[in-house]
């Protein structure tokens, strides 16, 4: 598959649309959401079904998403009245003014927003710094699932017609970019934003394994915004944790809780057969956690069957963070942080802008002048 830089180049040379050239469509048309190589939804399934048939096992939250009816509970949940003042309180303004600092007007750029969902923000963010008379602007939408990702291509139509900017919608597995970050990268110098909305960072099962294994592609001086929940004290005292996070300490209403039931069990509920109950239960983990400071939320499922049969599953895991220590930590990754905001109702919401850099080479001892 050509590099959208390639294909601009190829229309060039042929006088052809280069929507029509890549993707068959015109650049009036709707985007047309592509499948990245390798990606391969049914053996996803396939394990999925696999950890299902034990008596215990982790769920990803992919495979949460591949199934449309999962990714509509995740629509229900977000419209509940506690996430949906977070979502109303994002600092867009204040992260539109940190993007405009850092990257120069002329500068050709492209929107990448990774696990983007249905890509209300990715959308916000780049009409406004359309209208802020940036030209050579490209918004390119990843996520795994395809309910979700159609409506991002939906929501983002009418602003690319009006506005001539192309979005290209990729269909895929962001924990496999580097088998398909040439559609990313190009030919030529472009800076990139790439976007991590919505927590998706804090679901990871490493975070850090992540940025080194997914993200190593990612050029010099490109950004990443991170929007992640804020850790609810600076503590690392269980009890004082246990007592301030909201979560734990069951400060949320009754609909919050069976939005976050509906969406988490979805797996459970469709695909196990003959079960008479499943109980949630609420940990804090702050063990397996390897950015300081943070600490992890876990939900765990104990389903019971009609035979009299246990199975057990951890279905859900989000960390929290504490800013300073993020940032001191992915600093020695390569990410430079520009800067932080809390937001929200409560500021237990958290986003982050940070920079590509070289990190410095680690101190070790200085070989002797007679060692070879």
């Amino acid at each position: 598959m050509p590099t959208l830089e390639t294909l601009d180049r190829l229309a060039q040379a042929t006088n052809l649309d280069p929507g029509w050239l890549g993707f068959g469509l015109s650049s009036s048309g709707t985007p047309q959401i592509t499948i990245t190589p390798g990606f391969d939804s049914d053996a996803l399934i396939a394990d999925l079904l696999a950890i299902l048939s034990g008596p215990t096992g982790v769920l990803d939250d992919l495979y949460k998403y591949l199934d449309p009816v999962s990714a509509h509970e995740w629509r229900n949940l977000l419209r509940q009245p506690d996430f949906g003042s977070v979502i109303a309180a994002f600092p867009m303004t204040e992260v539109l003014e940190l993007l405009a600092a850092a990257i120069d007007t002329h500068d050709p750029c492209d929107i990448v927003g990774l696990g983007c969902g249905t890509a209300e923000r990715e959308v916000t963010l780049i009409r406004k710094l359309r209208a802020r008379q940036r030209r050579d602007l490209r918004l390119i939408l990843l996520d795994i699932s395809v309910s979700l990702l159609g409506s991002a291509v939906q929501s983002s139509n009418e602003f690319s017609r009006t506005h001539a900017v192309p979005v290209l919608a990729l269909l895929g597995d962001f924990h496999s970019l580097p088998e398909y970050c040439h559609l990313l990268t190009g030919d030529g110098p472009r800076r990139r934003v790439l976007t991590m909305f919505g927590y998706t960072f804090s679901n990871l099962d490493n975070e850090v394994q992540f940025l080194r294994r997914s993200m190593s592609w990612v050029n010099h001086d490109d950004l990443l915004i991170l929007d992640v929940p804020a850790a609810a004290t600076v503590s690392s005292d269980a009890t004082e944790i246990a007592r301030k996070d909201r979560t734990l300490s069951r400060k949320r209403g009754g609909d919050w809780h069976s939005a976050a039931f509906q969406f988490l069990t979805g797996p459970l509920r469709r695909n196990l057969q003959h079960v008479d109950e499943c109980r949630i239960h609420t940990e804090l983990d702050q063990s397996s956690c390897v950015i300081p400071g943070s600490y992890a939320i876990v939900h765990k499922a104990i389903v019971k069957f009609k035979t009299g049969e246990e199975k057990r599953f951890v279905i859900g895991y989000s960390k929290r963070y504490v800013l300073d220590k993020l940032a001191k930590h992915l600093e020695h990754e390569g990410w430079r942080l520009v800067q932080g905001l809390h937001y929200g109702p409560n500021q237990d919401a958290l986003v982050a802008v940070f920079q590509r850099h070289d990190p410095r080479p680690k101190r070790g001892r200085r070989p002797k002048k007679n060692e070879g």
